[in-house]
């Protein structure tokens, strides 16, 4: 079978094809959220008779939180073994008043599909299950193929990691396909070449014991919330490299392979401000933007709270104040150091007259970088050549999917390929997240081709 087959049969089936997506998509399977434990394991129990539908032997795999869905085709023996990873689980939806439509109620409108986990992971997922059901209906599905599909990839994947080694004999692969990766800005068929690391924490700065009024004491006591930003600013240097000490050992520049396959990134700064609102100016400014996101670390604040936050005004000095601070880790960087680095600085930059407490400490997972003359990656160039007059693309991002460096070492996979069809105005992680008609067929014909090619 050919392209031309695969474009036939997606027109055929489409209407069912966004039938069972717009289904898949009502499940709203929060991970983090103990109000949906319900929803997720409804969505997992959907998912493990889908793929039964669809010619896997399937069931669940049980974790110490939520379950993963577990499916394998038997090819022949000759053959590769690909191991397919997605995940189920989708971010939070607030803020839910900036929805247009509810965020578990699917609609498709102006051929998008708006909904949470549109995108991210549901319909890149889904699109390549659509494309295995295909190639099993005409039995074309030489390879043998596992999917396993977690529901707590954007919290941690802490059930799915502690599982791994039990599962050992079970997910043995050569190959490990990933579906939940984006293109560059121009759409052009596009390989992820490499993955940030992750680390996480919480700091929390204690001053009086209760809230002060701020007449009667200000000027006088330390105020957290004053002292919680000059401790994350701390964080930075003023040409925006990182201030803490030791943080950027082991960082190793990119080889001169790399850096010329950077160049097909296609970043505009321009179009960058345009789509985002603002310009590419943080960070550390002595690098280009395409280098700072997929070859050098970040420390980020995601979120900081204290005091008073209602209409109108409290005088008051709040008792204490809290930051959520994220840091994305390049390969060769180890985790945990990079953790005990962050807390160190902010134990010694702590304000004499309050205390510290560091909490919700987690990720630790690394970063990683595929060599992109791979044999599997020359695969990839020729299959997404079929599909598009542009040239692939190779890109590395700077997010970051927290098993996959641990999936690839247990299941013995000597290689990964991470090709997604994601874009930036899909809006992951932000209400009214949608994906096309059009990137989910690329998607389905993408993972038909190149199974097929295996």
């Amino acid at each position: 079978m050919n392209k031309t087959d695969f474009e036939r049969i997606f027109a055929d089936q489409k209407n069912r094809y966004l039938d069972e997506w717009m289904k898949l998509l009502s499940f709203p399977s929060i991970g983090t959220d103990p109000d949906c434990e319900q929803a997720c394991n409804d969505c997992a129990n959907w998912l493990v008779e889908h793929l039964r539908n669809i010619g896997f032997e399937s069931r669940l795999l049980l974790t110490e939180s939520k379950p993963v869905v577990f499916g394998e085709h038997i090819g022949q023996p000759d053959k590769p073994i690909i191991l397919f990873y997605g995940h189920y689980d989708v971010q939070p939806v607030d803020p839910l008043e900036e929805w247009n439509n509810p965020p578990f109620e699917p609609v498709l409108k102006n051929g998008r599909v708006y909904a949470r986990g549109a995108q991210d992971d549901k319909g890149q997922f889904l699109s390549a299950l659509k494309a295995m059901e295909t190639l099993i209906a005409n039995d074309c599905l030489d390879v043998t193929v596992k999917v396993l599909l977690e529901g707590e990839e954007e919290c941690g994947s802490d059930g799915i990691t502690k599982s791994l080694s039990k599962w050992r004999e079970l997910i043995q692969a050569n190959l490990l396909m990933v579906a939940d990766t984006s293109t560059v800005p121009s759409s052009a068929p596009t390989i992820i070449m490499g993955l940030r690391g992750l680390i996480y924490l919480t700091a929390t700065l204690y001053g009086p014991s209760h809230d002060l009024h701020s007449g009667l004491h200000g000027g006088c006591a330390l105020n957290p919330a004053a002292e919680i930003a000059r401790l994350v600013a701390s964080l930075h240097n003023n040409d925006g490299s990182i201030a803490v000490a030791g943080f950027y050992d082991n960082v190793k520049a990119p080889t001169p392979r790399e850096e010329e396959l950077l160049l097909t990134g296609e970043f505009d700064a321009a179009s960058y401000e345009k789509e985002i609102g603002v310009p590419p100016v943080g960070g550390e400014r002595n690098y280009s933007p395409l280098m700072r996101v997929g070859f050098r670390p970040s420390i980020d604040v995601t979120g900081i709270h204290s005091g008073f936050g209602g209409t109108g005004v409290k005088t008051v000095i709040p008792a204490k104040a809290f930051a959520k601070i994220t840091s994305r880790l390049v390969p060769d960087q180890k985790p945990a150091d990079c953790l005990q680095a962050i807390i160190n600085h902010l134990q010694a930059h702590t304000p004499h007259g309050m205390r510290l407490e560091i909490s919700d400490t987690g990720g630790v997972f690394p970063g990683f970088r595929l060599n992109p003359d791979s044999e599997t990656a020359k695969k990839a160039i020729a299959v997404l050549s079929q599909m598009s007059d542009q040239k692939p693309a190779f890109l590395w991002e700077g997010a970051s999917i927290p098993v996959v460096v641990e999936l690839a070492r247990v299941s013995g996979a000597d290689d990964l390929l991470l090709v997604g069809f994601g874009h930036e105005n899909d809006m992951i992680h932000a209400p009214n997240e949608s994906f096309s008609l059009d990137q989910f067929q690329r998607s389905y014909i993408y993972t038909c081709l190149m199974l097929s090619s295996l």
